[in-house]
Protein backbone atom coordinates (compact mmCIF):
# COMPACT_ATOMS: atom_id res chain seq x y z
CA UNK A 1 0.00 0.00 0.00
CA UNK A 2 2.95 2.12 0.95
CA UNK A 3 4.22 1.50 -2.64
CA UNK A 4 1.69 3.01 -4.36
CA UNK A 5 1.02 5.92 -2.13
CA UNK A 6 4.51 6.36 -3.55
CA UNK A 7 4.13 5.82 -7.26
CA UNK A 8 1.13 7.73 -7.05
CA UNK A 9 2.90 10.99 -5.82
CA UNK A 10 5.85 10.21 -8.28
CA UNK A 11 2.94 10.54 -10.83
CA UNK A 12 1.46 13.23 -10.07
CA UNK A 13 4.75 15.46 -9.52
CA UNK A 14 6.00 13.89 -13.14
CA UNK A 15 3.13 14.69 -14.56
CA UNK A 16 3.25 18.37 -14.36
CA UNK A 17 7.37 17.81 -14.78
CA UNK A 18 7.39 20.02 -18.12
CA UNK A 19 5.17 22.87 -17.11
CA UNK A 20 7.59 23.16 -13.38
CA UNK A 21 10.66 22.80 -15.81
CA UNK A 22 10.47 26.27 -17.52
CA UNK A 23 9.18 27.49 -14.13
CA UNK A 24 12.25 25.87 -12.51
CA UNK A 25 14.53 28.30 -15.15
CA UNK A 26 12.91 31.04 -14.40
CA UNK A 27 13.03 30.99 -10.99
CA UNK A 28 16.76 30.67 -10.92
CA UNK A 29 17.02 34.21 -12.53
CA UNK A 30 13.65 35.67 -10.59
CA UNK A 31 14.90 34.69 -6.79
CA UNK A 32 18.08 36.79 -7.40
CA UNK A 33 18.45 39.43 -10.19
CA UNK A 34 22.40 38.91 -9.89
CA UNK A 35 22.39 35.21 -10.26
CA UNK A 36 24.73 34.40 -13.81
CA UNK A 37 26.19 31.07 -15.27
CA UNK A 38 29.66 32.79 -14.22
CA UNK A 39 28.80 33.09 -10.41
CA UNK A 40 27.42 29.76 -10.31
CA UNK A 41 30.52 28.30 -11.67
CA UNK A 42 32.39 30.58 -9.38
CA UNK A 43 30.93 29.07 -6.23
CA UNK A 44 31.87 25.89 -7.49
CA UNK A 45 35.73 26.72 -8.16
CA UNK A 46 35.81 28.16 -4.51
CA UNK A 47 35.19 25.19 -2.88
CA UNK A 48 37.14 22.65 -5.46
CA UNK A 49 39.97 24.76 -4.89
CA UNK A 50 39.64 23.46 -0.86
CA UNK A 51 41.16 20.43 -2.31
CA UNK A 52 44.46 21.88 -3.86
CA UNK A 53 45.04 24.54 -1.70
CA UNK A 54 43.79 23.43 1.79
CA UNK A 55 45.93 24.19 5.05
CA UNK A 56 45.29 20.23 5.77
CA UNK A 57 46.60 16.96 4.30
CA UNK A 58 44.85 17.02 0.67
CA UNK A 59 41.61 15.03 -0.12
CA UNK A 60 40.40 13.74 -3.48
CA UNK A 61 37.01 15.02 -2.93
CA UNK A 62 34.11 16.47 -0.78
CA UNK A 63 30.98 14.32 -0.56
CA UNK A 64 27.72 16.10 -0.14
CA UNK A 65 24.67 14.31 0.51
CA UNK A 66 21.01 15.31 1.34
CA UNK A 67 17.66 14.10 3.20
CA UNK A 68 17.41 10.77 4.88
CA UNK A 69 20.62 9.24 3.22
CA UNK A 70 22.65 11.36 5.79
CA UNK A 71 20.01 11.41 8.22
CA UNK A 72 19.37 14.82 7.17
CA UNK A 73 22.68 16.53 8.09
CA UNK A 74 22.50 20.26 7.65
CA UNK A 75 26.23 20.47 6.99
CA UNK A 76 25.29 18.86 3.68
CA UNK A 77 22.47 20.66 3.39
CA UNK A 78 24.33 23.96 3.81
CA UNK A 79 26.82 23.22 1.16
CA UNK A 80 23.93 22.30 -1.05
CA UNK A 81 22.22 25.94 -0.24
CA UNK A 82 25.97 27.73 -1.29
CA UNK A 83 26.29 25.88 -4.45
CA UNK A 84 22.30 25.98 -5.44
CA UNK A 85 21.83 29.53 -4.04
CA UNK A 86 19.28 28.16 -1.14
CA UNK A 87 17.58 25.74 -2.98
CA UNK A 88 16.82 23.95 0.05
CA UNK A 89 16.16 26.90 2.31
CA UNK A 90 13.24 26.23 3.98
CA UNK A 91 12.16 29.67 4.29
CA UNK A 92 12.63 30.52 0.14
CA UNK A 93 11.51 27.25 -0.97
CA UNK A 94 9.76 28.10 -4.50
CA UNK A 95 5.86 27.80 -4.19
CA UNK A 96 5.83 24.53 -6.60
CA UNK A 97 8.79 22.81 -4.78
CA UNK A 98 6.85 22.28 -1.54
CA UNK A 99 4.06 19.89 -4.27
CA UNK A 100 6.61 17.60 -4.51
CA UNK A 101 7.41 14.90 -1.51
CA UNK A 102 10.15 15.56 0.42
CA UNK A 103 12.29 12.27 -0.08
CA UNK A 104 11.91 13.28 -4.02
CA UNK A 105 13.45 16.33 -4.06
CA UNK A 106 16.35 15.63 -1.57
CA UNK A 107 17.40 12.66 -2.94
CA UNK A 108 20.46 14.60 -4.07
CA UNK A 109 24.20 13.34 -3.74
CA UNK A 110 26.96 15.95 -4.85
CA UNK A 111 30.87 14.61 -4.91
CA UNK A 112 33.20 17.76 -5.91
CA UNK A 113 36.58 16.99 -6.76
CA UNK A 114 38.97 19.28 -7.91
CA UNK A 115 38.03 19.11 -11.69
CA UNK A 116 35.04 17.12 -11.93
CA UNK A 117 31.76 16.63 -10.31
CA UNK A 118 29.68 13.94 -10.04
CA UNK A 119 25.79 14.82 -9.23
CA UNK A 120 22.59 12.29 -8.38
CA UNK A 121 19.54 13.06 -8.74
CA UNK A 122 16.03 11.94 -9.61
CA UNK A 123 14.20 12.85 -12.96
CA UNK A 124 11.88 14.78 -11.01
CA UNK A 125 14.50 17.16 -8.94
CA UNK A 126 16.46 17.05 -12.20
CA UNK A 127 14.55 20.38 -13.51
CA UNK A 128 15.13 22.18 -9.98
CA UNK A 129 18.62 21.35 -10.06
CA UNK A 130 19.81 22.32 -13.90
CA UNK A 131 19.40 26.13 -13.74
CA UNK A 132 22.26 26.04 -11.28
CA UNK A 133 24.32 22.77 -12.72
CA UNK A 134 24.73 23.52 -15.95
CA UNK A 135 27.17 25.16 -16.42
CA UNK A 136 29.47 23.58 -14.44
CA UNK A 137 32.84 22.24 -15.81
CA UNK A 138 33.23 18.31 -16.20
CA UNK A 139 29.51 17.60 -14.85
CA UNK A 140 28.49 13.87 -14.35
CA UNK A 141 25.26 13.18 -13.99
CA UNK A 142 23.71 10.23 -12.70
CA UNK A 143 19.77 10.01 -13.17
CA UNK A 144 17.80 7.49 -14.21
CA UNK A 145 14.56 8.07 -16.93
CA UNK A 146 11.10 9.14 -14.93
CA UNK A 147 9.98 5.59 -15.75
CA UNK A 148 12.71 3.98 -14.57
CA UNK A 149 12.79 5.69 -11.06
CA UNK A 150 8.79 4.32 -10.77
CA UNK A 151 10.59 1.08 -10.07
CA UNK A 152 11.55 1.44 -6.58
CA UNK A 153 14.02 -1.28 -6.00
CA UNK A 154 15.77 -0.41 -9.75
CA UNK A 155 15.88 3.36 -8.61
CA UNK A 156 17.23 2.18 -5.28
CA UNK A 157 19.65 -0.25 -6.84
CA UNK A 158 20.65 2.59 -9.24
CA UNK A 159 21.50 5.35 -6.62
CA UNK A 160 23.84 2.83 -4.34
CA UNK A 161 25.52 1.80 -7.95
CA UNK A 162 25.97 5.46 -8.88
CA UNK A 163 27.65 6.48 -5.32
CA UNK A 164 29.87 3.40 -5.55
CA UNK A 165 31.31 4.32 -8.93
CA UNK A 166 31.59 7.97 -8.13
CA UNK A 167 33.71 7.56 -4.75
CA UNK A 168 35.97 4.28 -6.47
CA UNK A 169 39.02 6.47 -6.83
CA UNK A 170 38.80 8.32 -3.82
CA UNK A 171 40.47 7.71 -1.28
CA UNK A 172 40.53 10.48 1.24
CA UNK A 173 36.75 12.48 1.20
CA UNK A 174 35.69 15.29 3.33
CA UNK A 175 32.10 15.73 4.32
CA UNK A 176 30.61 18.99 5.57
CA UNK A 177 29.71 17.24 9.11
CA UNK A 178 28.82 20.22 11.13
CA UNK A 179 26.79 23.91 10.07
CA UNK A 180 27.76 26.90 11.31
CA UNK A 181 27.00 27.91 14.75
CA UNK A 182 26.76 23.92 15.74
CA UNK A 183 30.22 22.60 15.73
CA UNK A 184 30.35 18.78 16.24
CA UNK A 185 33.06 16.63 16.73
CA UNK A 186 33.89 14.83 13.68
CA UNK A 187 33.25 10.87 13.72
CA UNK A 188 33.48 8.89 11.09
CA UNK A 189 31.57 6.43 12.69
CA UNK A 190 28.38 8.37 12.66
CA UNK A 191 28.49 9.15 8.62
CA UNK A 192 29.35 5.64 8.32
CA UNK A 193 25.51 4.93 9.96
CA UNK A 194 24.30 7.19 7.26
CA UNK A 195 21.77 4.98 4.60
CA UNK A 196 23.74 5.23 1.69
CA UNK A 197 26.64 4.91 3.26
CA UNK A 198 25.20 1.91 4.92
CA UNK A 199 24.44 0.52 1.87
CA UNK A 200 28.04 0.94 -0.11
CA UNK A 201 29.04 -2.78 2.54
CA UNK A 202 26.51 -4.37 -0.11
CA UNK A 203 27.08 -7.35 -1.18
CA UNK A 204 26.73 -7.47 -5.32
CA UNK A 205 25.21 -3.69 -5.70
CA UNK A 206 27.63 -2.34 -2.84
CA UNK A 207 31.18 -2.01 -2.28
CA UNK A 208 31.57 -4.84 -0.51
CA UNK A 209 33.15 -3.55 2.80
CA UNK A 210 32.44 -0.99 5.44
CA UNK A 211 33.13 2.84 3.43
CA UNK A 212 35.38 3.69 6.37
CA UNK A 213 37.58 0.93 5.91
CA UNK A 214 38.37 1.79 2.00
CA UNK A 215 38.29 5.50 2.58
CA UNK A 216 39.36 8.17 4.66
CA UNK A 217 36.97 10.30 6.48
CA UNK A 218 38.02 13.90 6.91
CA UNK A 219 35.60 17.52 8.16
CA UNK A 220 35.88 20.31 6.02
CA UNK A 221 33.36 22.53 8.34
CA UNK A 222 35.70 24.88 9.12
CA UNK A 223 37.32 25.64 5.49
CA UNK A 224 33.69 25.41 4.08
CA UNK A 225 32.44 28.51 6.33
CA UNK A 226 35.31 30.72 5.63
CA UNK A 227 34.04 30.08 1.37
CA UNK A 228 30.71 30.81 2.64
CA UNK A 229 31.77 34.07 4.30
CA UNK A 230 33.19 35.37 0.94
CA UNK A 231 30.89 38.31 -0.67
CA UNK A 232 29.63 37.60 -4.41
CA UNK A 233 26.73 39.50 -6.41
CA UNK A 234 24.13 37.39 -4.94
CA UNK A 235 25.32 37.55 -1.65
CA UNK A 236 25.40 41.30 -1.92
CA UNK A 237 22.13 41.39 -3.04
CA UNK A 238 20.47 39.68 -0.37
CA UNK A 239 22.60 41.19 2.00
CA UNK A 240 20.90 44.52 0.61
CA UNK A 241 17.19 43.11 0.00
CA UNK A 242 16.61 41.43 2.88
CA UNK A 243 19.50 42.03 5.95
CA UNK A 244 19.51 45.05 5.59
CA UNK A 245 16.15 45.66 5.59
CA UNK A 246 15.64 43.85 8.72
CA UNK A 247 18.22 45.51 9.98
CA UNK A 248 16.68 48.91 9.25
CA UNK A 249 13.97 48.07 11.52
CA UNK A 250 15.34 47.56 14.38
CA UNK A 251 16.62 50.89 14.07
CA UNK A 252 13.59 52.35 13.29
CA UNK A 253 12.25 50.56 16.41
CA UNK A 254 14.81 51.97 18.68
CA UNK A 255 13.94 54.99 17.75
CA UNK A 256 10.67 55.08 18.75
CA UNK A 257 11.61 54.59 21.97
CA UNK A 258 12.73 58.04 22.31
CA UNK A 259 9.89 59.64 20.48
CA UNK A 260 8.23 60.42 23.47
CA UNK A 261 6.85 63.86 24.00
CA UNK A 262 7.03 64.11 27.81
CA UNK A 263 10.81 64.39 29.01
CA UNK A 264 9.79 63.12 32.29
CA UNK A 265 9.13 59.94 30.87
CA UNK A 266 12.24 60.12 28.57
CA UNK A 267 14.07 60.58 31.57
CA UNK A 268 12.88 57.02 33.26
CA UNK A 269 14.04 54.98 29.94
CA UNK A 270 16.55 52.60 31.23
CA UNK A 271 19.49 50.87 28.78
CA UNK A 272 17.52 47.58 28.66
CA UNK A 273 14.61 49.05 28.00
CA UNK A 274 15.50 51.02 25.17
CA UNK A 275 17.79 48.57 23.63
CA UNK A 276 15.08 45.67 23.81
CA UNK A 277 14.17 45.95 19.66
CA UNK A 278 17.97 45.32 19.38
CA UNK A 279 18.29 42.23 21.49
CA UNK A 280 15.20 40.62 20.55
CA UNK A 281 16.67 40.65 16.39
CA UNK A 282 20.05 39.25 17.82
CA UNK A 283 18.81 36.67 20.09
CA UNK A 284 16.09 35.45 17.76
CA UNK A 285 18.92 34.83 14.62
CA UNK A 286 20.90 33.15 17.53
CA UNK A 287 18.55 30.64 18.09
CA UNK A 288 17.23 30.22 14.89
CA UNK A 289 21.08 29.73 13.85
CA UNK A 290 21.56 27.91 16.86
CA UNK A 291 24.63 29.62 17.96
CA UNK A 292 25.32 29.80 21.52
CA UNK A 293 27.33 31.83 23.78
CA UNK A 294 29.87 29.65 23.97
CA UNK A 295 30.06 28.99 20.22
CA UNK A 296 33.07 29.89 18.24
CA UNK A 297 31.10 32.04 15.73
CA UNK A 298 29.91 34.27 18.62
CA UNK A 299 31.99 37.76 19.69
CA UNK A 300 31.70 39.55 22.70
CA UNK A 301 32.73 42.70 20.47
CA UNK A 302 29.12 41.53 17.95
CA UNK A 303 26.80 42.38 20.42
CA UNK A 304 24.13 45.03 20.63
CA UNK A 305 24.50 47.31 23.16
CA UNK A 306 22.70 50.76 24.22
CA UNK A 307 24.90 52.46 27.66
CA UNK A 308 24.24 55.48 28.48
CA UNK A 309 26.68 58.26 29.77
CA UNK A 310 29.62 57.05 32.47
CA UNK A 311 28.16 54.22 31.49
CA UNK A 312 29.71 53.96 28.36
CA UNK A 313 33.59 53.50 29.45
CA UNK A 314 36.10 50.67 27.65
CA UNK A 315 35.59 48.76 30.72
CA UNK A 316 32.02 48.69 30.81
CA UNK A 317 32.06 48.01 26.45
CA UNK A 318 34.44 44.82 27.40
CA UNK A 319 32.13 43.75 30.43
CA UNK A 320 28.91 43.82 28.66
CA UNK A 321 26.17 40.69 27.86
CA UNK A 322 23.80 41.53 25.98
CA UNK A 323 21.35 39.25 28.08
CA UNK A 324 22.31 41.22 31.09
CA UNK A 325 21.07 44.52 30.07
CA UNK A 326 20.62 46.97 32.97
CA UNK A 327 17.47 48.22 34.45
CA UNK A 328 19.14 50.30 37.02
CA UNK A 329 21.30 52.77 34.51
CA UNK A 330 18.99 55.50 33.21
CA UNK A 331 18.79 58.59 31.24
CA UNK A 332 18.24 60.61 34.40
CA UNK A 333 20.75 59.05 37.12
CA UNK A 334 24.18 58.24 34.36
CA UNK A 335 25.59 61.50 34.30
CA UNK A 336 29.17 61.38 35.81
CA UNK A 337 27.84 63.71 39.05
CA UNK A 338 24.86 61.06 39.37
CA UNK A 339 22.51 64.01 36.97
CA UNK A 340 20.97 63.55 33.45
CA UNK A 341 23.07 61.39 30.58
CA UNK A 342 24.50 63.67 28.10
CA UNK A 343 24.72 60.45 25.81
CA UNK A 344 24.37 57.20 25.09
CA UNK A 345 26.52 54.63 22.95
CA UNK A 346 24.79 52.18 20.82
CA UNK A 347 25.28 49.35 18.83
CA UNK A 348 23.35 46.79 16.72
CA UNK A 349 24.46 43.80 15.52
CA UNK A 350 23.14 41.41 12.72
CA UNK A 351 23.72 37.78 14.40
CA UNK A 352 24.04 35.90 11.18
CA UNK A 353 25.95 38.33 8.59
CA UNK A 354 28.35 41.11 8.29
CA UNK A 355 26.24 43.50 9.09
CA UNK A 356 26.41 45.71 12.36
CA UNK A 357 26.24 49.70 13.21
CA UNK A 358 27.53 51.56 15.70
CA UNK A 359 27.05 54.82 17.00
CA UNK A 360 27.02 57.95 19.91
CA UNK A 361 24.08 59.98 20.08
CA UNK A 362 23.65 63.51 22.59
CA UNK A 363 20.71 64.28 24.40
CA UNK A 364 19.95 67.96 24.90
CA UNK A 365 21.72 70.83 23.26
CA UNK A 366 24.68 70.06 24.77
CA UNK A 367 26.24 69.19 21.28
CA UNK A 368 25.55 70.52 17.83
CA UNK A 369 25.37 67.90 15.76
CA UNK A 370 25.79 68.94 11.66
CA UNK A 371 23.24 69.70 10.06
CA UNK A 372 22.41 70.30 5.93
CA UNK A 373 21.88 74.10 5.04
CA UNK A 374 18.33 73.94 4.39
CA UNK A 375 17.56 72.36 7.39
CA UNK A 376 15.04 74.15 9.62
CA UNK A 377 15.58 72.69 12.70
CA UNK A 378 14.95 74.65 16.15
CA UNK A 379 17.66 75.58 18.40
CA UNK A 380 15.96 74.12 21.57
CA UNK A 381 15.34 70.57 19.49
CA UNK A 382 16.51 67.38 22.22
CA UNK A 383 17.10 65.16 19.18
CA UNK A 384 18.27 65.01 15.64
CA UNK A 385 15.39 65.24 13.85
CA UNK A 386 13.93 61.64 12.43
CA UNK A 387 14.76 62.32 8.68
CA UNK A 388 18.53 63.26 9.32
CA UNK A 389 19.06 60.31 11.77
CA UNK A 390 18.05 58.38 8.71
CA UNK A 391 19.93 60.25 5.88
CA UNK A 392 23.00 60.03 8.18
CA UNK A 393 21.83 55.94 8.95
CA UNK A 394 21.99 55.12 5.10
CA UNK A 395 24.82 56.80 4.02
CA UNK A 396 26.94 54.55 7.07
CA UNK A 397 25.78 51.44 5.62
CA UNK A 398 26.07 52.22 1.93
CA UNK A 399 29.76 53.20 3.18
CA UNK A 400 29.70 49.76 5.46
CA UNK A 401 28.82 47.77 2.33
CA UNK A 402 31.47 49.37 0.11
CA UNK A 403 34.03 48.88 2.66
CA UNK A 404 33.18 44.65 2.95
CA UNK A 405 33.46 44.58 -0.60
CA UNK A 406 36.65 45.85 -0.68
CA UNK A 407 37.94 43.56 2.54
CA UNK A 408 36.01 40.72 0.88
Amino acid sequence: MEGETMLSMLQEASAGRERRSAGAWRSSSARFHSFSASLSCSRLRRVQALLNYSNKQKSDGILCILGIDSRYNEGCRELANYLLFDLYNQTNIDSDVTDLPEEVFDDVIILIKSESVHLYCNPINYNYLLPYVAYWKNLHLHCLTVKEYEDEELAEEFKITSFVNMVQDCCRIQVPYSFQGHVRTFDMFIVEKWPIVQAFALEGIGGGEFFTMKHEMFDASEELWQVYSSLDPVSLEVLITEDLVAFEKQWDSFFSNFDIENSSSLLELSEAQSGEPFRTYFSHGLITSQITEKSSLFSTHRQPFVLFGCHSTKENLNSYSFTFPSEGHLVKNTNNRGGTARHMVVQCTSPRGPLACSRTYFFGNTHVPYMSKDSNQQKNDDFLPKKLRKMFFFQHWIAMVLVTTNLS
